[in-house]
């Protein structure tokens, strides 16, 4: 054998010699998933003096999908993102992934659903990861103290919440509201509506006045944002929570009273606007349409109310008290519903109890923003600049001119400006707000069950929030099932412009629909 054919001999069988060596797994990454990990952009700070840290509550199984960049290919590893007391393995091929998995829910519901998504690179024949994960869901908990049992969810859905030791919880997909109702120790009861938001854990307390210790969360995946409802003399919480808080449109920028009619609901602007009444989407507040009244100008309009036959609109706004043209207008709900021009008839009439006109005192007591139609006559309800009461006054419904009855007052310690009662005549609200600047809180006063005098049973006063979250509350409309549309004009102050809005409240936990 020649030299050269010995020596290329020799370098074939050393080549094929350490293929055959090699380790057929040297290319392959054992992966090791250690744990899912929730992100967002807004990561939640710390709480110092935190007494409870959630650990959330994730499906029993999710199916992950890691996914070879350039060549597709798939592998997948089925988990419990619950435990991870052992890791979960999985062989990939080195190179890059597209991984996803996805556990789905109701809208509300017992675990988080969550979408497992992410890239990951894998280099080494060895190394743990821990997945990222996202979800629209937000959490909802109530601590159990003064809590008779569980809150039952009205809506979306129809249920009852989940339990730990401590707490009752939800999760609430986010864009929905979770309107819940409360049955406290004490044998009574109440309703929250909740704008779920996602990465969003809204913690709920009720508290016994000066009693007890509140309950901090420890913020890890969510922010925390807690509410003390603390209980009362009446044995209600003392503030009831606003939710579904839109915008209003700029056409309602001075609305100043709200009013069902057969389902649909109407607003006005105050004085200075034009003459016109506007029908309004009640979920989101967009304008809908808009009637012109063509025989009656708006000096100051002020309130809505509604009789089975007609629409009343109270043009008695009188805040200088020099006003000696107080009317209301009188017109069809026909046309109210049906035409784009309406005219009106006009009830003229004055007070019995006022003889200064003079416009000198500007803390006097006969302004008035607030009405309501209750057997058979009109019931004003004065705002009270001077000494922070209403006054209660009736009139006949019909057209022509008379001299209102002064039927009794209430200490209602602040500033009345819009009313409405129950179809069936039981309950009736007054909408207002403190007299106290940048610290006033908007509020409803209810009285039930309500016959003749409105304020021969007792009252019991709801705080709602400030004005600088709210605008400045106007106008009430109660819907048969005691749900509460509050509107608010747009309102500047300490540099800060709060734009027109539109809110609920629910009164169905507190009264029976």
């Amino acid at each position: 054998m020649k030299p050269f054919s010995f020596i290329f001999s020799i370098t074939l069988f050393l080549i094929f010699s350490c293929k055959e060596k090699e380790d057929p797994t040297s290319n392959i990454g054992k992966v090791s998933i250690t744990g899912i990990e929730l992100t967002d952009s807004g990561l939640p700070g710390g709480r110092t003096l935190a007494s409870f840290q959630w650990k959330h509550v994730f499906p029993s199984s999710v199916q992950v999908t890691f996914i070879k960049t350039g060549t597709g290919e798939s592998f997948s590893l089925s988990l419990n993102p619950n435990n991870f007391s052992q890791p979960y393995g999985i062989d990939l091929p080195f190179g890059g992934y597209e991984y996803t998995g996805v556990t789905t829910g109701p809208n509300v519901s017992a675990t988080l659903p969550i979408s497992v998504t992410g890239q990951l690179e894998v280099s080494k024949t060895s190394e743990s990861v821990v997945l990222k994960a996202r979800t629209e869901y937000g959490l909802v908990t109530y601590s159990k103290s003064n809590l008779n049992n569980a809150p039952k969810v009205l809506e979306p859905t129809a249920g009852t919440l989940s339990a730990t030791t401590d707490f009752y919880y939800t999760y609430v997909k986010s864009g929905e509201v979770l309107k819940t109702e409360l049955a406290l120790s004490n044998g009574k009861s109440f309703r929250i509506g909740i704008n779920a938001a996602d990465f969003a854990h809204r913690q709920f307390q009720v508290q016994a006045s000066g009693t007890g210790t509140p309950d901090f969360f420890q913020p890890v995946d969510f922010t925390v944002s807690s509410e003390l409802l603390v209980l009362g003399e009446n044995g209600y919480p003392s503030t009831l929570l606003p939710y579904s808080i839109s915008e209003l449109p700029a056409s309602q920028s001075e609305t100043s009273g709200l009013q069902w009619i057969q389902g649909r609901l109407f607003s006005i602007n105050d004085g200075g606007n034009a003459a016109e009444i506007y029908e309004l989407n009640p979920q989101t507040g967009a304008l809908l349409r808009t009637i012109k009244v063509i025989n009656i100008p708006n000096v100051d309009w002020e309130d809505l109310a509604a009789s089975p036959t007609h629409l009343f609109i109270g043009d008695f706004g009188n805040n200088l008290g020099t006003r000696k043209d107080l009317k209301i207008l009188k017109i069809p709900l026909n046309s109210v519903l049906t035409q784009v021009e309406v005219s009106a008839e006009l009830i003229e009439f004055s007070y019995p109890d006022q003889s200064d006109f003079s416009g000198t005192n500007a803390n006097h007591n006969f302004d008035c923003e607030a009405m309501v139609f209750s057997g058979n006559q009109l019931h004003l309800f004065s705002k009270n600049l001077g000494d922070l009461k209403t006054k209660h006054y009736s009139l006949s419904a019909n057209a022509g001119k008379q001299v209102a009855v002064l039927e009794e007052s209430f200490d209602s310690k602040g500033l009345i400006t819009g009313a409405d009662i129950s179809a069936d005549g039981k309950i009736m609200v007054l909408l207002g707000y403190e007299n106290r600047g940048v610290s006033s809180r908007a509020f409803v006063w209810t009285f039930a069950p309500v016959a003749g005098k409105f304020f021969s049973v007792p009252g019991n006063q709801f705080f709602l929030g400030s004005p600088a979250n709210l605008s400045q509350t106007e106008g009430i409309a109660m819907d048969p099932q005691l749900e509460l549309k509050i509107s608010g004009e747009r309102i500047s102050f300490s540099g800060l412009t709060v734009p027109p809005k539109l809110f609920e409240v629910d009164l169905g936990g507190i009264f029976t629909p």
